[in-house]
């Protein structure tokens, strides 16, 4: 029994580790991740179907996402080495029991999403708001929005809406896309977390006879855990966390050789969170130290937007709805049986339903559409010429500080004849409020906000391409001096 134990505390506590770094990583992504999940039609809607509450909402948790995301990334990796340093083991376990259960429910929940599903939402709103007169308009087109409730105050409007179905759960970031090709499927990612549920049931009923590691234990456990460590690292082709990995056992040692036994299980938590926090606040105040998006440094965009070869491509069925004449009833059908030539049914409808997913270029929503709309994607990465573009995905949340020094930047590229513009989800109206207020002389082009925040985990951020190539990235609190980019990148 012991041995398996141990074999589990490895196991498990190498993949808390790594998963958590890769999370921490790219603490924004993973935010944007939850912010998925927590949209009316995503998780929301079973919860309701569950439990009969008619209002229930996750959308107020998207104001913190990043808070949680933060709390969940540092969790995985403290947990993780508190398994194989065995302090304060039963915290560690009912903790890891309940971080596991709970990924194991989302990722059933995604596994089991059906994509042509409809739920009803219900919007409540204030009378005279500007929300109840969109309502109140889309009401007037759209037959499936109806009042089902009327005060002097409020209106309640019911709406029949498609389901949205997370389709990458996200359990280790961009990494599996950017390592292996792939991520884990829903139901991938659902077996995952069961067998973690069950490496960690033997843990928990042995829980009693589990004591703070001696010396022989560690050299098992933490060996084992670096191995593990390593391996993972190597399929996801990023060395830091065996650099973390060695610093966390570094001060795990040092602390049980200068404190007393009974306080050293605290500062050795305290110690491992303060790492682990370190690096969060590193790579959310600057960009994730290993990029798996296609946008990393390095990829072509125009060579990430082609399909590969042998692409398998979605896979639709037809639905038809015949009318039986005899019963009056609208019965199903698929192509394989539908009575086209059975004078008893009347064609009443066709639908199309997905069936499986294909594969998708790395790059399918990339585009630069100017206030004219035309789309001059082609045009600026098909340019032999550098191209800079300023990235915010949402302009009003930009930093001034910020803001000022892209301009000046801005106006050392027109000086030297290179591409400089502004790459935004925002409005028109707010683009153009946003020059005049802070003095800005170069274009504006729309794209999708997703697509930015992919692009460049910053708002805003500077990208430069040379033919749709990345040659450099900046955060937002890392913009650089024109002259160091020209002499470091332009002239090589």
């Amino acid at each position: 029994m012991k041995i398996l134990v141990t074999m589990s505390r490895i196991l498990v506590g190498a993949l808390f580790i790594v998963s958590g770094l890769i999370k921490a990583n790219d603490t924004l992504g993973f935010s944007y991740k939850l912010e998925e999940y927590f949209e009316n039609g995503a998780l929301a809607y079973r919860i309701r179907d569950w439990f009969g509450w008619d209002t229930f909402s996750l959308e107020f948790l998207m104001e913190y996402a990043l808070g949680i995301a933060i709390i969940m990334c540092a969790a995985e990796v403290i947990l993780g080495f508190m398994l194989l340093f065995a302090t304060k083991i039963k915290l560690t376990l009912y903790s890891l029991l309940a971080l596991t259960i709970m990924f194991f429910f989302l990722t059933l929940h995604t596994a089991t999403c059906d994509t042509s599903a409809t739920y009803t939402n219900l919007t409540e709103v204030q009378v005279n708001s500007p929300e109840h007169a969109r309502m109140t308009e889309r009401a007037k087109v759209d037959s499936k929005i109806v009042v089902v409730e009327e005060t002097s105050e409020i209106v309640v409007y019911k709406e029949e809406m498609p389901v949205q179905c997370v389709t990458d759960c996200g359990c280790f970031g961009d990494a599996m896309k950017g390592s292996l090709g792939r991520s884990l499927t829903p139901w991938e990612s659902f077996f995952k977390d069961f067998a973690l549920i069950v490496l960690l049931i033997p843990i928990f009923f042995y829980r009693n006879k589990i004591k703070l590691n001696t010396t022989q234990d560690d050299i098992i456990l933490l060996s084992g855990g670096m191995v593990g460590v390593i391996l993972l690292s190597w399929v996801f082709g990023w060395y830091f966390p065996v650099l973390f990995t060695l610093i966390g056992f570094g001060a795990y040692y040092a602390i049980k050789k200068f404190f007393k036994k009974e306080l050293n299980q605290w500062i050795i938590i305290a110690s491992v969170t303060l790492i682990t926090l370190i690096f969060i606040n590193y790579t959310y105040n600057h960009l994730p130290v290993k990029d798996y998006r296609p946008y990393a440094i390095g990829k072509s965009i125009p060579e990430q937007m082609k399909l590969p070869e042998g692409a398998k491509p979605d896979v639709f069925e037809n639905i038809f709805y015949y009318k039986n004449k005899t019963t009056g009833k609208v019965e199903e059908f698929t192509e394989a049986n539908y009575p086209w030539d059975d004078e008893n049914y009347e064609f009443s409808d066709r639908t199309t339903k997905l069936i499986s997913i294909g594969d998708k270029a790395a790059i399918t929503d990339f585009t630069i559409i100017g206030a004219d709309e035309y789309d001059y994607t082609q045009d600026y990465l098909n340019d032999p010429g550098y191209l800079f573009m300023m990235v915010a995905y949402d302009i009003k949340r930009t930093d001034e500080r910020a803001i000022k020094k892209i301009n000046t930047f801005a106006d050392q590229c027109f000086k030297n004849g290179h591409y400089f513009i502004g790459l935004t989800a925002s409005s028109n109206d707010n683009v153009e409020i946003f020059k005049g207020k802070d003095q800005v002389n170069y274009d504006f082009y729309s794209c999708d906000a997703i697509t930015l925040k992919t692009i460049v985990r910053a708002n805003p951020g500077i990208v430069l391409l040379k033919q749709g190539k990345v040659l450099a990235k900046w955060h937002a609190n890392d913009l650089p001096n024109y002259e160091d980019v020209e002499n470091q990148i332009l002239k090589k």
